[in-house]
């Protein structure tokens, strides 16, 4: 049985998104809108009571508390809306509809298992990305971490299975990222710098956008997880 493809993966993670659009809509609200928000009151709130000596320390020391505030976010609230964005799709598998109570307890209800590797490989790749190439490297490694934490109860340790699973597989999913890069890299590198002096509703369309576009990339990565395990069909019976 052929490995599912790039564009086939894109489709049903669209597909899935955009039928349960309801619920899709208040995790990025929470996880990408809030988080974003919360940021820019911790950076304002830096900016006008903590004095530097100078105008680049003031501007170094909000960036870092911004950067602090989305980074202990992404790590925490993020492990949930990781969880919850996957019960999108086992719903879709089991071919159940999708309910935003099911889909706040499927998060709360993992959360234990899923945040220590998701914490941990969210930093990592955060800190990877101070220099680019190593944060792609490793987010290419820790690609499966979400789907095996939340998936797989008896799995003791997602970052070195995903490792081995994504082992021979990282061109394909680098040509999965790819796709999401011209969203993803203004964003984190320029756009969330420019809204930060736009207001608070400019943060928060920026966060919600980004964490629809992390809601689509939690989809794509849980089939490739679970395409691993798809086994051919029987051979028929001898007559």
């Amino acid at each position: 049985m052929a490995p599912i493809g790039i564009f086939t993966v894109l489709r049903n993670a669209v597909s899935v998104l955009f039928r349960n659009f309801g619920v899709a809509l208040f995790i990025a609200t929470f996880n990408g809108g809030l988080g974003a928000i919360l940021a820019d009151l911790a950076t304002k709130w830096v900016y006008y009571y903590v004095h530097p000596v100078d105008k680049q320390a003031q501007l170094l020391t909000t960036q870092l508390t911004q950067l602090a505030v989305i980074t202990t976010w992404g790590c925490t609230v993020g492990a949930w809306a990781a969880a919850a964005s996957i019960y999108l799709w086992v719903q879709h598998v089991k071919q159940r509809p999708v309910s935003l109570y099911e889909a706040v307890n499927f998060g709360l209800n993992r959360l234990a298992r899923i945040l220590p590797a998701h914490a941990k490989a969210f930093f990592i790749v955060q800190l990877g990305m101070i220099v680019i190439v190593p944060g792609i490297l490793f987010g290419l490694q820790y690609a499966f971490v979400d789907g095996i934490a939340a998936l797989d109860e008896q799995e003791k340790n997602p970052l070195n299975r995903s490792r081995r699973l994504t082992s021979g597989r990282r061109g394909t999913l680098f040509r999965t990222f790819a796709c999401f890069l011209p969203w993803w890299i203004p964003y984190q590198f320029a756009l969330v710098w420019v809204l930060q002096g736009r207001g608070p509703g400019w943060q928060f369309a920026g966060g919600l956008m980004d964490s629809f576009v992390l809601i689509l990339l939690d989809l794509c990565m849980v089939q490739f997880y679970l395409d691993l395990f798809r086994k051919p069909a029987p051979a028929p019976a001898a007559a």
